[in-house]
Formats: C-alpha cells, sequence, structure tokens
C-alpha cells in the first residue's frame, strides 16, 4: 500500500511516498518544491530518499532554535 502525504505553504510545497509496492532502494522519497513566479525560472526542486530526509530532521532540529 502506498502512501502519499502532501504539505502546503504559500511558499513551498512536500510530498512524502512511501510504501511503493516496488519495494526498490530509495522508493520512499521527500519532494520539497519552491514555485517560481518568475516565467523565466521554472520551479525548484529537491528529492531525497527517507533516510536522507530523516538525516536532515535530526540536523535541524539540533541546529534550529
Amino acid at each position: 500500500m502506498t502512501v502519499n502525504r502532501n504539505y502546503s505553504t504559500k511558499t513551498v510545497r512536500m510530498a512524502i511516498r512511501k510504501g511503493d509496492p516496488a519495494k526498490k532502494a530509495g522508493s520512499n522519497r521527500l519532494s520539497i518544491t519552491v514555485p517560481s513566479e518568475d516565467w523565466r525560472i521554472g520551479s525548484q526542486s529537491i528529492s531525497m530518499t527517507i533516510r536522507d530526509a530523516q538525516a536532515l530532521r535530526n540536523f535541524l532540529n539540533q541546529h534550529l532554535d
């Protein structure tokens, strides 16, 4: 069973995809997209595995007040 979660604010969109039945390495991913209002520059996006996202969360929790 695939679980898709989405969250959006005025400036960023986040999406998590977990439990992909393909069970391929790296199939569980977090994507963060920052839309651009400038027609010359497209939306900026980063995608990472859930493991990398957890490492990022730990880093932010340690270093942000």
